[in-house]
């Protein structure tokens, strides 16, 4: 298959951790509503879609929030519990690395796959945790021979990876993946934007935020062999938002809207 530059952009948003259910997320509704909001005049023939996984979470949690329910009898308190284990489990889980992290990862390679075969060029943007998986899934793809041939974007089936909130920086999530995979020998550059918030305590780890101010996060990625293939840019901003308002805010601020802009029409 190739990739065929006339028919409409993908844009796939991978969510980070949520609460509630698949049906409940609306990510790539914002992410259409930003674009449409910071395009102007350019003509962009564009489409969004969403990877969701957070039913497939529920299901590996589903033992831990029965046990709540047998534990803590009062209402109020199952609910705080269990909101408690959605957001804390889903981090646990791509830790583990176990079976539902697999299964995550298996259902993200065949979604940007089958839009591989269908032809469209494959935007991803990804959320918080959603950066971690589709960091891995970019780089299974890359390893597994055929594609990515740096003479033609056209075997790409991710053209340009934008990440939001991402804790790529921090110390739990980089275990194992302190490097990306190179590209090869050409002389076409994959792209990855990372835009963060030092006031999102996700991205810093530290409870208010603040931590990583001035501090590469990405651009760790950054190899001066030309062979590498890929150009990896931080770009810091402030949503105007604080602690954990700042970690939702990135899906109405303009400059992640100009970024992906400018990386689908270049």
């Amino acid at each position: 298959m190739a990739v065929d530059p006339q028919k409409p952009r993908k844009i796939l948003v991978v969510h980070g951790v949520q609460m509630g259910a698949n049906e409940d997320l609306c990510q790539d509704a914002m992410i259409r509503d930003l674009i449409k909001s910071r395009i102007g005049d350019i003509p962009l023939n564009f489409e969004c879609d969403l990877f969701k996984y957070e039913n497939i979470e529920d299901d590996a949690l589903k033992k831990y929030n029965q046990l709540i329910s047998l534990l803590v009898k009062n209402p109020i308190g199952s609910a705080v519990g269990k909101a408690v284990l959605d957001i804390v489990g889903d981090v646990v889980l791509s830790l583990q690395d176990g079976s539902c992290a697999n299964k995550i990862r298996s259902g993200l390679k065949k979604k940007i796959l089958e839009t591989y075969d269908a032809g469209n060029p494959c935007y991803i943007v990804a959320h918080s945790l959603g950066s971690i998986y589709a960091l891995d899934v970019l780089n299974n793809l890359i390893g597994q021979g055929g594609l990515f041939d740096r003479s033609s974007r056209k075997t790409w089936p991710i053209q340009g990876l934008l990440t939001i909130g991402s804790p790529i920086g921090l110390g739990m999530f980089r275990k194992g993946r302190a490097s990306v995979s190179p590209l090869g020998p050409g002389e076409k550059w994959f792209r990855w934007l990372n835009i963060w918030d030092p006031n999102d305590p996700v991205v810093s780890g530290e409870i208010f935020g603040n931590y990583l101010v001035g501090n590469r996060i990405a651009e760790k990625y950054v190899s001066a062999d030309t062979n590498h293939g890929w150009v990896i840019r931080d770009i810091v901003t402030d949503t105007g938002k604080t602690w954990l308002m700042a970690h939702t805010a990135y899906w109405q601020t303009a400059v992640v809207g100009d970024k992906l802009v400018d990386m689908v029409t270049a």
